[in-house]
């Protein structure tokens, strides 16, 4: 654990080693930040970290809707000029803020600030709405990209998915949620959509958070009360894929605790 020293919001994004024309990908939660920087406003934290990157550099924040279609007909219709992100505070105000855009994937889309929106290498609502076609793959690519954690852990990082993707996990195109009726399929305001993947539950991924920061690969910063994990993107490829391919299970909670994962685990016991 790395305490730091810092006075201001931009301080903290130069002790995380974000840098002008960096890459970054941002999971947060705002009640931790605002706990260590109380006059901050949300608009103000994306404007430091807009100012820290230039508009070089690219910022991207999950705005997912999970719009996918279900057996009783009860879905939502994903519209990405007003449907809600039902991941945060953060990602529901970054989204409508200026010169942002949004894609189109009706269940997983992304919200983009920078070089990121007009540099292509991405489409806007792939059929593996987290796999190599999608932002995730483009942030991949990319030279001395960081994913920046901000008051949460792994079972926020939506990397995860994409190392079950690439890895592969046997799992992979298997979907978790046939208990609570959702089809493999998204609905948006142009129609239906076929998908690959359906991302299951994220919580095991504390696992490999756990095994990064105990072999000494990855740093736990401290800004007061505030926990900030910096995460080089090349680590998570290199130590995610190897981790990921040699303990597959560990991708998944513990039996009898996650209907999703359970359904994983019996899908594919003799895979595994």
């Amino acid at each position: 654990m790395v305490k730091l020293k810092c006075g201001s919001f931009p301080e903290l994004l130069v002790a995380a080693g974000l840098q002008p024309g960096a890459t970054l990908m941002l999971h947060g939660s705002f009640r931790a930040i605002r706990r260590a920087f109380p006059a901050l406003t949300i608009e103000e934290m994306i404007q430091d970290i807009q100012a820290r990157i230039t508009p070089s550099g690219s910022l991207i924040i999950p705005a997912f809707t999970y719009c996918f279609k279900k057996r009783d007909g009860s879905h939502e219709i994903f519209d990405p000029g007003t449907s809600s992100s039902k991941v945060g505070a953060i990602s529901e105000t970054f989204w409508r803020m200026h010169d942002v855009v949004r894609t189109h994937a009706p269940t997983h889309s992304f919200a983009l600030w920078g070089r990121v929106r007009t540099s292509g290498g991405w489409d806007s609502a792939p059929v593996s709405p987290l796999g190599a076609h999608s932002v995730l793959g483009w942030l991949a690519r990319q030279p001395n990209a960081r994913i920046l954690l901000l008051g949460v852990s792994f079972a926020a990082l939506t990397f995860g998915h994409y190392l079950e993707v690439m890895a592969p996990v046997p799992w992979a195109d298997f979907s978790p949620w046939d208990h609570l009726g959702v089809e493999k399929t998204g609905v948006s305001i142009t129609g239906e959509m076929q998908l690959c993947e359906v991302p299951g539950c994220a919580r095991s991924f504390r696992r490999l958070e756990t095994h990064l920061l105990q072999s000494q690969k990855l740093a736990s910063l401290h800004a007061g009360a505030l926990r900030v994990l910096s995460i080089p993107v090349h680590l998570l490829l290199d130590a995610g894929l190897a981790y990921v391919r040699r303990h597959p299970l560990r991708f998944l909670c513990d039996a009898g605790n996650c209907p999703p994962c359970d359904a994983r685990r019996q899908a594919f016991a003799t895979a595994l």
